[in-house]
């Protein structure tokens, strides 16, 4: 019988942004908690793409909105790490509503990039999913010319009169961003590159295309609306089966060791408690656990 190798990324989990918006949340609630206000603290959206996490916040008092207009007078908005939009800034101050910016530090200084390149002259370019809350925000910044690529067929949309600049949704894998820069650089638009992939998420990406060709398996951790977490369980499927558990609880630890050796990552937003639980419980089961 086999004793099944897990190997684990060992910076798996939490980037910095996530976790400075977690505590960050965590701590306001805490302090209304212990003064006993009435007031309530909402955030603009999920805090952050993962149920487990955002759940724990919702029982220590934190309520999503869908809209900022759902927010009442004497409410404290707790902004996204994924960013708004000038106009919502501008929706925020004119209603008087307090708030709390947890916004990427990453992801402002993509805003600031933005617009100085807009400010030149530029038309701004962004490349990624255009239903996520980041790359509405980039839009947002981008002025009324501003547009969105997703595969490289849309780059057939811009005029090759246009001066553009191009930047990417930070959590996208380097092979998208490069496919619809090629698709724009054969047709001859004259473009500027700016690289605003996240380090982090592209860390953990080589990690998961590296192990993922050496291991039977990969287990990716983390929630199935987040970005970044779908991209890791996409690039280790093209590799071999691939788990991709948004909860501890999901974990089918006789279907995982039934592999010689597993590799295992999380998403950003994935915490440190879903990663360490899984870990136990395939140790327990008899898993050998190795941190790479």
């Amino acid at each position: 019988m086999h004793v099944t190798r897990v190997i684990v990324d060992r910076n798996a989990g939490f980037c910095g942004g996530v976790r400075r918006a977690i505590r960050g949340t965590e701590k306001l609630l805490s302090k209304q908690l212990e003064a006993r206000e009435d007031r309530r603290i909402v955030s603009y959206g999920q805090l952050v793409h993962n149920r487990e996490v955002t759940d724990g916040l919702s029982a220590g008092g934190l309520k999503p909105l869908e809209s900022l207009e759902e927010a009442a007078p004497g409410d404290t908005v707790v902004l996204r790490t994924h960013g708004i939009s000038p106009q919502e800034q501008r929706l925020l101050r004119s209603r008087g509503l307090a708030f709390r910016d947890f916004t990427c530090p990453r992801v402002k200084k993509v805003h600031e990039q933005i617009r100085e390149k807009r400010e030149a002259g530029y038309r701004i370019v962004i490349v990624g999913d255009p239903g996520h809350p980041e790359v509405r925000a980039h839009l947002g910044h981008a002025g009324e010319t501003g547009v969105v690529l997703s595969v490289p067929q849309d780059a057939e949309r811009l005029p090759v009169d246009a001066k553009i600049a191009v930047f990417a949704q930070t959590t996208i894998t380097p092979q998208s961003f490069q496919e619809i820069l090629d698709a724009l650089e054969h047709r001859g638009l004259e473009m500027a590159v700016v690289n605003t992939l996240c380090p982090f998420v592209m860390k953990r990406q080589r990690w998961i295309a590296k192990y993922s060709r050496i291991a039977d398996a990969s287990l990716i951790l983390g929630g199935r609306n987040s970005s970044n977490t779908r991209k890791l369980h996409a690039l280790a499927a093209a590799n071999g089966p691939a788990f991709h558990l948004s909860r501890p609880e999901e974990l089918e630890v006789d279907e995982v060791l039934q592999y010689p050796v597993v590799a295992l990552t999380a998403g950003a937003s994935t915490s440190d408690r879903t990663i360490r639980e899984v870990i136990g419980r395939l140790e327990a089961a008899g898993a050998r656990i190795e941190r790479r």
